[in-house]
Formats: C-alpha cells, sequence, structure tokens
C-alpha cells in the first residue's frame, strides 16, 4: 500500500513532497544549476522568481484536486512566507485572490458531483489517481460485460480489445495493456457461460490482485482489472479506454486550507489588515464546511484509546484503497489546518480531533537512544502489522494487502514535521523534548554530513537521494527549538546550488525569526 501513495505523493513535487501538478508547481519548485556562489536568499530575488510564475488559473490548465493540493496551495504557502518575512500586505493580497479563486472550483461552488452522485465540499480528483471504469456494450451501447481498474494508479491509462472467434460463436478473447506499467495480458479462448471452465470471470478476475502491477506479458489472472457479466451474449469485437471516477478527495484539504487559514490567522492578529477581514472569513467558512463533510463521513476513532484517524475515503468510492486510514503526512495536513481553526473559532472539536492525530504518531514513535532522535514509519496499523485478506472485507478496490512497516522518507517527513511543531506549540502531544529529537533526526539521518544534499528515509539509510532535496526547507519549522536547524539547512541549500522560490522564500522567513 505504500507504493500507492509513493506514486500520488513521491511523484508531486509541491509544499511537502511533490511534483505531479505541473502548473504552478513545476515554476515554483523547479531546481534551476547556477553558478557558484550565484544564488541570492533575497527578498528581491524572491520577487524576480515570483514574478516567472504562470498567471494562469492551474485549474484551466489541469481540473484536478491534485493541481491545488501540490500546486496552488504550495504557491499560497510561499506567499505567506514571504509576508511573514517581510510584513508586506501585497502577498496576503494575491493569497485573497488566489484563494477566492480556488474556491471557485469547490465542487459544491461548481455543481460538480463525484463518483458517489454527491457534490461534496472538496475538489474532485479523477485523473491517474483513482479507480477507472468501463463496459463493453452490445450493439444497442448497453453494458455486457462491466469493467473495474485494480493496480493502485495509472488506471486511465489500461485498455481492453475484444476480440471475437472467428470459427467458434460462443469464443472471444480479451487483449489488454497498460503503456505505465508496461504490461501486457492476453486470455483466449473465454465464455460468457458461468458453467464453463474458461467463463471470464473465472479465468480474469483474481481474488488475491495485488495492489501494484508488474510489467511483462501475462496469460493468467489480470493485475489489471476485474470483470462482472451482466449479459449472456458476447458482445461485438471492440476496444475500450477506462474512464476514472471522480472523487471529492477529502485526504487534500488539510493540504489546500493550511495557507489560507495562515493568512486568516493574520488578518485576525493584526488590525491593520482590517482590509483583508471579509476574504479570512470566507476561507474560514469555507474550512468549515469542507470539515464539517470530513467529519461527518470520514473520521474514525482509532485504532487505540485516545487516537483518530480519516479514511481516505468511504468504503466502494474510488480512492484505490478506499475504507482505509489516511497516512500520517496527510493526518499531519489535517492537525495543522484544524489548530488553526480552533484558533480562529475557538471550537474544541478541532483541537480535540488534532490531538487525537498527534498521539497516533507519538504512540508509533521509535527512539534511538544513542543519537536521542524519533524514527517513525509511513503508515499505521493494519497496513504496518497484518494487512489483510478478502475475507476481512476491508477495502472493495483492494482485496489483499500485506502488512509492512515501511519506514517514513524525508519527503512525506515534512508533513509529518508540521503536525508535531503545530501541536508542540498548541501544548498537546509533543513536548519540547520530543521536536528537539525531531530536529536531531534531520541533523542526524536526513541531512547528509558534508551538507550537501540528503537521504531518502528518516532511519539515515542509504545515500543521497536527490529527488527530495526540494523539500528540504519544510523541516526549517523545527528551527524554533533548535536554531541549528535553520543553518545547517540555508549551508545545505548553498552547497547545492540549485535555486528555488520556496526555499527562498523559507529561508528569508526563517532569518527574521532566529535574528
Amino acid at each position: 500500500m505504500k507504493h500507492f501513495l509513493l506514486v500520488i505523493l513521491l511523484s508531486l513535487n509541491g509544499f511537502a513532497i511533490l511534483q505531479a501538478s505541473k502548473t504552478h508547481d513545476i515554476a515554483l519548485r523547479k531546481n534551476q544549476k547556477f553558478p557558484a556562489d550565484s544564488i541570492k536568499i533575497t527578498r528581491v530575488r524572491a520577487d524576480q522568481l515570483l514574478a516567472k510564475l504562470p498567471s494562469t488559473d492551474p485549474w484551466d490548465l489541469r481540473p484536478d484536486g491534485s493541481a491545488l493540493a501540490w500546486g496552488e496551495a504550495a504557491t499560497m504557502e510561499t506567499l505567506a512566507d514571504l509576508y511573514e518575512a517581510t510584513g508586506d500586505i501585497t502577498y496576503l493580497k494575491q493569497i485573497a485572490f488566489r484563494g477566492d479563486r480556488l474556491l471557485t472550483h469547490r465542487d459544491d461552488h461548481s455543481r460538480v458531483k463525484d463518483g458517489s452522485g454527491h457534490s461534496r465540499p472538496a475538489w474532485s480528483m479523477g485523473l491517474k489517481y483513482v479507480v477507472a471504469s468501463g463496459a463493453l456494450l452490445d450493439k444497442a451501447d448497453k453494458p455486457v460485460i462491466s469493467i473495474r481498474s485494480t493496480p493502485s494508479s495509472n488506471n486511465n491509462l489500461t485498455i481492453i480489445e475484444l476480440i471475437r472467434s472467428s470459427d467458434r460463436p460462443d469464443r472471444f478473447s480479451l487483449k489488454l495493456s497498460n503503456s505505465f506499467f508496461k504490461r501486457d495480458e492476453f486470455f483466449a479462448d473465454l465464455s460468457m457461460n458461468p458453467a464453463d471452465e474458461r467463463f471470464i470471470e473465472k479465468i480474469v478476475n483474481d481474488p488475491l490482485s495485488p495492489y501494484s502491477s508488474k510489467a511483462g506479458s501475462y496469460t493468467d489472472k489480470s493485475n489489471l482489472i476485474r470483470v462482472k457479466v451482466e449479459m449472456k451474449e458476447i458482445p461485438p469485437s471492440q476496444n475500450v479506454s477506462l474512464t476514472p471516477i471522480p472523487l471529492a478527495y477529502m485526504g487534500y484539504i488539510g493540504i489546500v486550507y493550511h495557507p489560507m487559514l495562515r493568512m486568516a490567522e493574520f488578518v485576525k492578529s493584526d488590525p491593520k489588515l482590517l482590509e483583508l477581514k471579509p476574504v479570512a472569513e470566507r476561507f474560514i467558512k469555507a474550512a468549515e464546511e469542507s470539515y464539517a463533510d470530513a467529519n461527518r463521513r470520514l473520521w474514525r476513532e482509532g485504532p487505540n484509546a485516545g487516537e483518530g484517524y480519516y479514511l481516505t475515503c468511504e468504503k466502494g468510492e474510488s480512492f484505490p484503497a478506499d475504507n482505509v486510514g489516511q497516512p500520517i503526512n496527510f493526518l499531519g495536513m489535517h492537525t495543522s489546518s484544524q489548530l488553526a481553526l480552533y484558533r480562529l473559532t475557538g471550537k474544541k472539536d478541532y483541537r480535540d480531533r488534532s490531538e487525537k492525530m498527534s498521539l497516533l504518531l507519538k504512540n508509533r514513535l521509535k527512539y534511538d537512544k544513542g543519537s536521542d532522535l524519533y524514527v517513525w514509519t509511513y503508515w499505521y496499523e493494519p497496513m504496518t502489522t497484518i494487512g489483510w485478506t478478502p475475507a476481512d472485507k476491508l477495502s472493495s478496490n483492494v482485496m489483499v494487502y500485506k502488512g509492512s512497516p515501511n519506514i517514513e522518507d524525508s519527503s512525506h517527513g515534512v508533513l509529518d514535521i508540521a503536525m508535531v511543531v503545530a501541536a508542540n506549540r498548541e501544548g498537546i502531544i509533543f513536548t519540547k523534548q520530543d521536536v528537539q529529537r525531531f530536529a536531531n533526526t534531520l541533523l542526524h539521518n536526513v541531512i547528509l554530513p558534508e551538507r550537501n544534499g540528503i537521504r531518502r528515509a528518516v532511519d539515515g539509510v542509504g545515500g543521497e537521494h536527490p529527488a527530495y532535496f526540494p523539500i528540504l526547507h519544510g523541516w526549517l519549522e523545527l528551527a524554533a527549538t533548535n536554531p541549528e536547524v535553520y543553518h545547517a539547512i540555508r549551508k545545505t541549500y548553498l552547497n547545492k546550488n540549485e535555486e528555488n522560490l520556496a526555499f527562498t522564500a523559507e529561508l528569508l522567513r526563517w532569518e527574521k525569526k532566529i535574528k
């Protein structure tokens, strides 16, 4: 299962990790090599880089929730950093403009329904990160064989060809391909008769279908689709591509609302920003609407006493791992945003849920006494322990998963750190000593000793992992407890010599705080 969110999150290079939106985030986060000593950590340089961002609404380029979570929200986080660094209201006005524009695309505002048939206060994703479906049709365009994908991503690239037998009217073949997985499948001599040993459901469907798909050519059980016969007659020969089933993905809302709520807190605390108060109120109201729906449908208590988490989606919806708890990193941004809502509204429910999500992480930390630091996993049980089998009936999309305690990586770790620092500032769950230990994780395990790059995982195993370097600035939140974090990250950024707007803005912000 971790493989799936690595596909989502590691392929997205944005506020914390991620590089998939290919809109604002590409311009915002793309590293550029420069002559030695030419990188300037100044406001002038930050403004120059900011001016190069596209003015186009990212939704116009990519109408998908991922474009907002990993693109536009990242831009607004950078604008909030620049406001903290400079006090210039211009940056907040840009957040106001972008945030209002972003809200117009929310499903319930644009009257869009996701695959559940509901129009929710969230943003649908409907490209490669959801389940895809299709059907083989009869001559009247009625579905004869319904199809649903099984892999964790890129299901929109699965193509199915039905080939009628030329010499046997009761037989046919299926030819499948997926260019992302580089996988081809072929099933010959199929029947529509449930009593036949070559009945299509018996031959194609794999009750233990894995959560990923290997490259190659195969003729046994499918690792791309499962099928269901709806009518008895063999449909005509035809080709069909699977279509993604859109999902109003609540996992994104903590990420999307966080910079908007940062702005709201700036406005609420400074009378000089009174002109932006109506915008701040809109942002607060919008976030509360989204969380009201998420809390009603997706919040769960557990796995242990005093803990809590959100599901990825309801059972049967189109997140590949439906009815499963969201990874700790998503809970991290829910915690950060809901603690902001608690401060802005005084509603204790936001604080209570944040405390439960924070406790879920703290209870799973592994303490390295020798180095006085923490190591932790990407997910929690049952994903890290026993997993599940078809008999458990946990997920409608993932029939089986073998539990594995995968160590958190330094990319996703940024979102975990956001939770830790936000909770510590609120005086819940994480102590100053805890934050110091997370800082030690960064300084000993994540950043290379030469201060010229970072490793892949928070346990420090392996050498440099360049793809994660752009997110290193997110660990700067730990500098409030240990100023060495600021100095080490700044040195690493300059040594790496890859200019980055978000890095520049965050360093400016912390330069002011440290001084």
